[in-house]
C-alpha cells in the first residue's frame, strides 16, 4: 500500500470500468475454481472497488478471513499490475461493509493523537493489508500526521508521521 497523505501517486480513476469488469470475472473465477459456490458483486465508487461474496446453499468452502485476505491480494495483483492509476479492490463477505471496522478507527485516532503529543514516528507492528488501509483511510485529513507503509509482505509495517513543528 502507497503512503495516502504524502501524494506520492496519482488518485484512482473516478471510474474504472476495465477495472470492475476484471475484478469481477477473476474473482468469479478463482472461487469457482476452488470449488467455492459464491454470488459476486461489485460496486464502484471514486476511491476503490467493492466486491462482496455471498456464499450459496450448497457452498461447501468457509469463506474465512485468511482466504478473504489472500484472494483480496490477488485480485489487487490481476486489477492493479502497474502502480499509475491504481484503484483498491476491497473483498468482503455477505454484503458491502459502507464503514471501516470502529475499532480500527478508534485505534487510529488514538494513535494520531500520541503521534502529534509525542512528536515521534509511530511504528505499528505488521497487521493485515486491509486493516493498514483502513487506518491510512482513517487518518486521510486528520491535521498534524500523515501515514506511510514501509517494508515488503508480512513485514510491512504503518508508520504514523506527525508534522514538523515549526
Amino acid at each position: 500500500m502507497e503512503d495516502r497523505n504524502e501524494g506520492a501517486s496519482a488518485p484512482p480513476p473516478r471510474e474504472a470500468p476495465e477495472k470492475v469488469e476484471k475484478a469481477k470475472a477473476f474473482c468469479g473465477e478463482l472461487f469457482r475454481r476452488l470449488g467455492a459456490e459464491v454470488t459476486v458483486e461489485v460496486k464502484e465508487t471514486p476511491e476503490a472497488i467493492g466486491v462482496s461474496l455471498t456464499p450459496g446453499p450448497a457452498n461447501a468452502v468457509e469463506l474465512s478471513s485468511a482466504l478473504v485476505e489472500a484472494a483480496q491480494y490477488l485480485v489487487n495483483r490481476v486489477v492493479n499490475p502497474r502502480s499509475e492509476g491504481r484503484k483498491w479492490v476491497n473483498l468482503d463477505v455477505g454484503g458491502f461493509r459502507e464503514e471501516g471496522d470502529p475499532a480500527v478507527k478508534a485505534m487510529a485516532e488514538r494513535l494520531a493523537e500520541s503521534a502529534k503529543r509525542m512528536g515521534k514516528v509511530i511504528a505499528i507492528a505488521p497487521i493485515s493489508a486491509r486493516e493498514r488501509r483502513q487506518i491510512h483511510l482513517a487518518m486521510v485529513g486528520v491535521e498534524g500526521v500523515a501515514t506511510r507503509s514501509e517494508g515488503e509482505g508480512i513485514f510491512r509495517q504503518l508508520l504514523i508521521v506527525p508534522a514538523k513543528r515549526s
